[in-house]
């Protein structure tokens, strides 16, 4: 290449440059002076868009005599600061004060930290500065108090929003069944998304401007709506025994290192649910929680629990009775497969006796009375309805299996192998309401979680038992089907769970758990299914426990649990009625100390008038003592920075109360205050000390 050419070149980069050069500076000029006042009108123009705020979600209660709380929605607040709106002359006037009280509330930055922050952007003219987010109600009462703050936010540019943070205080109890809502996914689970609709509430509107850094400041105006939450649910859930059952369960479960297990307690009049527990095991670290609603929706070979259905129906077609005597040799063929009483031969003896004992025996006495006409058996065992889902609220429910005689996978031996348990499915929920059934005198009621939805004081729905079947059966065979259940626990299979005091009846179940087309393997279900006091029911409630490793039977394995449940449980019943003969010989029944809004709203709906103040000025948490005249209350006075005493109060009164004193609360078990760790009257450092309650 030659100089000639290379200069050449040079030139028609340079004068490509300058053409670009000359191309920016009209540009600039242009928008300068043409199109600058446009496009600074367009800057300062304000933009408005009215914005959905979403309302607060009802909460879910349990049942018992305070309003204990297993899903609900807390506020929380975000809080900004509009320094444009703020006076300069205030604003430097107070900052010093400001900046202390900041830090003194949050103290993640010192008060010259704060202070130099609130300068920089009060300068800058910052429209919407953060200032904290997570808020907690005590916390805002604080901050609107501040210097400037307290002017509001039209002259002390204090901008505080209030969200919802949906909390559960007993944590991982009934987790599965309360369920939760997803914002636009799938599934919506339990309690929660069966009644969305009723906990959502109505949502808000907002006024929000546009501001520099695209921003949005929320405008109170009157194209503004506030959001109306939403209903509360009133669950059927005692939380007391939710606990008794949650801790038996996951102790057999640690004891035989099981895959899983479900136990559910159910009110035998009404069907509601008083306690419902589901745990898996999280294998990477050995330890359980609620992951999926194996009462509801595990559709499984029940074994042996299944026979009391078997017999019913036998018995309902004449086709014997209890009394009859039958000869167990321990082996029993159907074709080319054989069933055992796993190596025990029991002889001659009843038909009582065999269930008693589970003996396999059952399957030759329905073989041979319905192998002409199995379909008549199959249609027995659907006379009873356990063929048909439940119609549960909650979402997830496992639908039942029930063969007919002409189905093509029901095969010669399958009406034996179907009256113990096998080739059929069904869930443990389903398994309890037909147990519940022969204990409510033949009513199979629907099992059910919630008995009411109230918006305020204001009752929208009350949810009554509902029959699904008048009457499983005649009176006759309940009373077999009960004298056979009874003799399980006298001296049958589970006669290591007799109770003292009182009467359980129930059976046990021990089946192999198919794996698919892997036929059965070496994993195990073991079950017990029940009712308590057995004369007179008040409970019934199954226990069902997946994959033990050290013992197999359900009687040892499911039927300690239902012992150690139905022990305590019988155990509070009794002393319920011991506090009702207390309460009996007064006018006004007794009460736990805590929340003032709470007495009087109660106090209210039962008509209680009498009441005695020792002063007008009670605060927010009050002592109650019931007396024969008259209800006492008075102050509960607490000293700054000392540890108050909640001996005796329900969980969300302590709460309530610790947490405005900025104290950190953990706290294990369920009911009332009976322990705190920390003594009252002591001192303690806000916002860092932990204490602990124990509930019981």
């Amino acid at each position: 290449m030659d100089s000639k050419e290379s200069i050449t070149r040079v030139y028609i980069v340079y004068f490509l440059v300058l053409v670009v050069s000359v191309f920016v500076i009209v540009q600039i000029f242009y928008l300068q002076f043409y199109k600058g006042s446009e496009l600074v009108f367009q800057a300062e123009k304000q933009v408005f868009e009215l914005r959905e705020i979403k309302a607060p979600r009802g909460n879910i209660f349990a049942e018992n005599e305070q309003k204990t709380s297993l899903s609900l929605s807390v506020p929380r607040y975000k809080v900004h600061v509009d320094f444009k709106v703020i006076d300069s002359v205030l604003f430097y006037k107070n900052i010093d004060a400001l900046s202390d009280s900041l830090s003194s509330l949050l103290s993640h930055k010192s008060r010259k930290e704060w202070k130099e922050l609130l300068v920089y952007q009060k300068n800058r003219g910052n429209q919407y500065f953060f200032i904290a987010d997570r808020l907690k109600s005590h916390q805002i009462s604080r901050l609107k108090k501040f210097p400037i703050f307290k002017l509001g936010q039209y002259k002390g540019g204090c901008i505080i929003e209030r969200n919802h943070e949906r909390v559960r205080p007993y944590g991982s109890l009934a987790k599965r069944t309360i369920g939760y809502v997803r914002e636009g996914k799938v599934p919506i689970v339990g309690l929660e998304g069966a009644f969305n609709q009723d906990l959502k509430g109505q949502d808000g509107r907002m006024l929000m401007e546009k501001i520099r850094g695209g921003n949005w400041k929320p405008i109170q105006n009157e194209l503004s709506v506030e959001p109306i939450p939403g209903s509360d649910i009133y669950t059927s859930i005692d939380i007391n025994i939710q606990d008794v059952a949650n801790a038996a369960l996951l102790h057999q479960l640690k004891e035989q290192k099981a895959q899983k297990g479900c136990v559910v307690l159910m009110d035998v009049k009404t069907g509601f649910v008083k306690a419902i527990v589901n745990l898996t095991i999280d294998t990477a670290n050995e330890t359980y929680s609620e992951q999926l609603n194996h009462a509801v929706g595990l559709a499984s070979e029940p074994g042996s629990t299944f026979k009391l259905a078997s017999l019913l129906v036998a018995l309902e077609d004449d086709k014997l009775k209890i009394s009859d005597s039958i000869n167990m040799t321990g082996r029993y063929r159907f074709y080319d497969q054989t069933l055992t009483d796993g190596g025990k031969i029991f002889g001659k003896n009843t038909v009582q006796y065999a269930f008693e004992k589970s003996s396999n025996v059952i399957s030759k006495l329905i073989y041979d009375n319905y192998k002409d006409n199995p379909q008549q058996f199959v249609d027995g065992l659907k006379k009873i309805g356990i063929q048909n889902k439940l119609g549960l609220k909650i979402n997830g429910e496992g639908s039942p299996l029930i063969r007919d005689a002409n189905d093509p996978l029901f095969s010669g031996v399958s009406l034996p192998w179907m009256s113990i348990g096998y080739e059929v499915e069904i869930t443990p929920l389903q398994t309890l309401a037909f147990y519940n059934a022969v204990a409510n005198d033949g009513v199979l009621v629907r099992p059910q979680f919630v008995k009411s939805i109230r918006r305020g004081e204001k009752t929208l729905k009350v949810f009554d038992s509902y029959v699904l079947n008048p009457s499983i059966c005649s009176k006759e065979t309940l009373d077999d089907l009960t004298i056979m259940l009874k003799g399980v626990v006298h001296h049958g299979t589970a006669k290591n769970i007799r109770a003292r005091g009182f009467e359980i009846a129930g059976k046990t179940g021990t089946s192999k758990i198919a794996q698919g087309s892997k036929g059965y393997g070496d994993k195990y279900q073991a079950s017990f299914c029940g009712f308590f006091p057995a004369d007179d029911p008040l409970y019934s409630c199954i226990v069902v426990i997946q994959g033990p490793t050290k013992d197999i039977y359900g009687a040892k394995v499911s039927g300690t649990v239902f012992k150690e449940i139905a022990d305590k449980v019988y155990a509070q019943e009794f002393e319920k009625k011991q506090n009702e003969i207390e309460v009996d010989q007064f006018n006004y029944p007794p009460s736990k100390d805590g929340s003032k809004e709470d007495f009087l709203i109660v106090s209210k709906e039962m008509g209680i008038t009498q009441i005695e103040r020792d002063s007008e000025n009670l605060g927010d948490c009050i002592k109650i003592k019931s007396g024969q005249k008259s209800v006492k209350i008075s102050a509960i006075n607490y000293e700054k920075n000392l540890v108050p005493n909640v001996y005796g109060m329900g969980l969300n009164d302590a709460l309530y109360l610790l947490e405005d004193m900025h104290m950190v609360v953990k706290f294990e078990g369920s009911g009332s205050v009976i322990s705190q760790s920390l003594k009252a009257g002591s001192k303690y450092t806000p916002d860092q000390t932990i204490i602990k309650l124990k509930l019981g």
